[in-house]
């Protein structure tokens, strides 16, 4: 997530100090009838909710988080033909353990736009200035959009277009990572209050790849009090608010790798993402982007990963491994990167649309509907995820129309990814978003995440009921 846009949107809104444990107005207090929302205090058993029928039992946690100095598992026996002998100590389990690596073919993608001459001309007349370029981008390239909106309860009126077809997701994916980590909280599996060295979340930070979100959230921290100066650390629960708050690249890599590869996707299955690629770190992504110890060309280096995403898989980690195990290997890769500026940024842009983890817009939009609702595995872990999703709702502009706010970004180049869910005053169903752009032209992506066109778009579809119905005229949506 680029967080200065995000401050700048909400800046626009209004100015904020909260903290995100202290939600203002009515966030995350309305739960589904038949579960109860109680959080649980520390010693307390965990809560023992009546699991949702449709809803597996949470994956198993590794019981102990991987520290820098823990032994990991045992080294594999081989590794791929582009894999480079930097890096001798035990691996990690590879990405795409249950889940693909890359995605399936999708159906038809919907290319060509002939809307209704009244109908857009209605849409026009209504539509927000702000949100107007992305509209003309969705009419001129709808190839290139993932979008699903509709109120729960009522899917066959909603707005769809390109709704199964998996996109790139860039920090969207972190969403994931938030279920599995509010399982673990609520089923006792993890202390949420445990402390965390900062030094074990800076071996995770690669610099210059996150746009200050490390920085900016720890300085937050540190503002707010919650970093134990003496000690150098911070609490566990802090750890998923910065992947979320600030989309911390770092901290949700710390999290991929406590939690674990096999326990990732299976969150993914059992959460009903079905067109879900396997997770990689981000660490791992962005190494294999680009990286110190290869002597080759990284636009070919993609196109093997492409051949043999396996190997992918298996590189991708050990990158990560080796990364965040070894101080040389940091520092050796840090002054490469000041020196030589790569990779490219057509290499992030090729890499980012071919190997990102990727699922559709439909399949998202389920998800946020389903925590909108209280619909995970009990209502404390529902309760969790959606008391850091809910962060926007410090601010007082959005207390006044929605009485719940929850929501996710990301961006990496020519990506830019937005879900919402939303409880606008006075309704007692959710309204949810998920519309996912690719192939944006550079101006274009650089230019939204400042304007952030397509996050205005978002939010007038939750708080115009007018809005839906007349997008869906516009796009002839078909459920």
């Amino acid at each position: 997530m680029n967080f200065a846009t995000i401050r700048r949107r909400c800046g626009r809104l209004a100015s904020a100090a909260a903290v995100l444990f202290l939600l203002v107005g009515a966030g995350c207090q309305r739960p589904s009838p038949d579960v109860q929302i109680v959080v649980v205090r520390p010693g307390q058993a965990p809560l023992t909710a009546p699991t949702l029928a449709s809803t597996a039992a949470a994956p198993q946690l590794t019981p102990t988080p991987a520290p820098l100095s823990a032994p990991l598992s045992a080294p594999t026996a081989s590794l791929s033909a582009t894999a480079t002998p930097f890096y001798q100590g035990p691996l990690s389990p590879a990405c795409g353990q249950r889940l693909p690596l890359l995605p399936a073919p999708s159906g038809p993608l919907v290319d060509t736009l002939s809307p209704d001459a009244g109908a857009l001309a209605h849409l026009q007349s209504i539509l927000p200035d702000a949100a107007r370029p992305a509209l003309r981008r969705i009419l001129a390239a709808p190839e290139t959009v993932g979008l699903a909106v509709y109120r729960a309860g009522e899917e066959d009126s909603g707005v769809y277009l390109n709704p199964d077809v998996p996109m790139p997701l860039a920090s969207v994916v972190k969403v994931i990572h938030l279920v599995a980590y509010a399982e673990a909280a609520a089923a006792g599996r993890l202390d949420p209050l445990r402390p965390v060295q900062l030094a074990d979340l800076d071996a995770y930070y690669l610099p210059r790849s996150d746009l200050g979100a490390q920085a900016r959230a720890l300085r937050e921290l540190e503002d707010e009090g919650r970093i134990l100066a003496e000690l150098e650390q911070v609490r566990l629960e802090d750890v998923p608010w910065m992947m979320i708050r600030y989309s911390s690249n770092a901290a949700t890599d710390y999290l991929h790798l406590m939690l674990g590869q096999a326990t990732l996707e299976e969150t993914a299955s059992l959460l009903g993402l079905t067109s879900q690629t396997a997770p990689c770190p981000f660490l791992g992504q962005f190494l294999a982007m680009a990286n110190h110890t290869r002597s080759g060309n990284d636009r070919g280096a993609v196109d093997a990963y492409l051949a043999d995403p396996v190997a992918y898989g298996r590189e991708a980690m050990l990158l990560t491994d080796a990364y965040r195990s070894s101080a040389a290997f940091r520092d050796d890769e840090a002054a490469w990167r000041g020196l030589f500026r790569r990779p490219a940024l057509d290499t992030q842009r090729y890499f980012s649309h071919a190997l990102n983890p990727q699922a559709s817009a439909r399949d998202y939009a389920n998800l946020m509907a389903r925590i909108a609702q209280n619909g995970l595995s009990n209502g404390e872990s529902s309760f969790i995820a959606r008391r850091y999703l809910e962060w926007p709702m410090r601010f007082p502009a959005n207390q006044e129309i929605f009485s719940n706010l929850g929501y996710k970004n990301g961006s990496l180049p020519g990506i830019l990814t937005t879900l919402y869910y939303a409880y606008p005053k006075g309704e007692v169903t959710p309204v949810v978003v998920a519309l996912f752009f690719r192939d944006l032209p550079l101006p274009t992506y650089r230019e939204w995440r400042d304007s952030l066109s397509h996050d205005e778009l978002a939010r007038w579809l939750m708080a115009d009921p007018q809005a839906i119905p007349a997008l869906r005229a516009v796009l002839n949506s078909d459920f």
